[in-house]
């Protein structure tokens, strides 16, 4: 097996057991699931979403032998990157401001993790359904 086809199904076998743990810590430890839960876990699979799409389109290209990687791709990850990146450096500072509206400082960085890869995700499908912006445009 190489390191590409590992790779395939590497991140289904991954989402699928951190479903399942999640879902046996819930039946344990959590029989009555408040908003905020809720919340969480509809984020969670929202954010699992990405990768086991990206998977499946990497495994459909992978047997229609067409690169799992181009430079399209890799400019897209890095301008996605680098205004994920300044934007939630701008949440980071708003969670901050607002820190004494959170109840204890595991919610705080939680909700700030999360914020960072939704914002990640968000200018990543940006960008590739509007395409990359050039320095010459205006």
């Amino acid at each position: 097996m190489t390191k590409k086809s590992s790779g395939i199904f590497l991140v289904p076998i991954l989402s699928v057991s951190l479903i399942g743990g999640l879902a046996f810590y819930l039946l344990k430890y959590e029989p009555m699931l408040s908003f905020k839960m809720i919340a969480i876990i509809v984020l969670m699979l929202l954010m699992l979403s990405v990768p086991i799409y990206r998977s499946i389109r990497n495994a459909r290209d992978n047997r229609n032998s067409i690169p799992l990687e181009d430079e399209m791709s890799r400019v897209l990850e890095i301008h996605a990157g680098a205004y994920a990146f300044r934007y939630s450096m701008m949440t980071w500072f708003a969670i901050f401001i607002f820190r004494s509206k959170f109840p204890d400082s595991e919610e705080m960085l939680g909700i700030g993790i999360m914020a960072a890869a939704a914002i990640y995700g968000v200018t990543w499908l940006y960008f590739k359904r509007n395409g990359i912006p050039h320095e010459n445009q205006d």
